[in-house]
């Protein structure tokens, strides 16, 4: 399912195979991806290249994925955000949020999740975990 615009997406996930699955779906919809295992990497993408969205993993080696998305957004303010998490308890998605992130999901596990995901956003519908 296409989406309504084109947009520059950024996927920072340290399991290689997870990562290429986000970032196939998401080019399916049209969108024009970027990938990256790790927070120092994510950082230095937003620097160079045009980031609409980003989906940040919380369980990143090094710098855990609450502080990316604090330091995405002082990089790219207008940059919407998501943390995928392993888990969906209310504690993580509160600091989702006070980190600035738009949502807090579980890590998808089909593309269909991933892109309705990405439509609530668009929406501006409240987000909770997706499966």
């Amino acid at each position: 399912m296409p989406l309504t615009a084109p947009r520059g997406v950024l996927v920072v996930e340290p399991d290689p195979d997870l990562q290429h699955k986000f970032a196939r779906w998401l080019t399916v919809a049209g969108n024009r991806v970027v990938g990256t295992s790790s927070g120092d990497g994510a950082l230095a993408l937003a620097q160079h290249w045009p980031v609409d969205l980003a989906f940040v993993a919380e369980d990143l080696p090094g710098m855990d994925g609450l502080e990316v998305v604090r330091r995405l957004l002082a990089i790219r303010a207008s940059t919407r955000v998501v943390l995928l998490s392993t888990e969906d308890g209310n504690e993580i998605q509160q600091a989702a949020r006070l980190a600035g992130a738009r949502a807090c999901a579980r890590k998808p596990r089909r593309g269909d999740r991933l892109i309705e995901l990405i439509v609530r956003l668009d929406d501006e519908e409240p987000v909770a975990a997706a499966e």
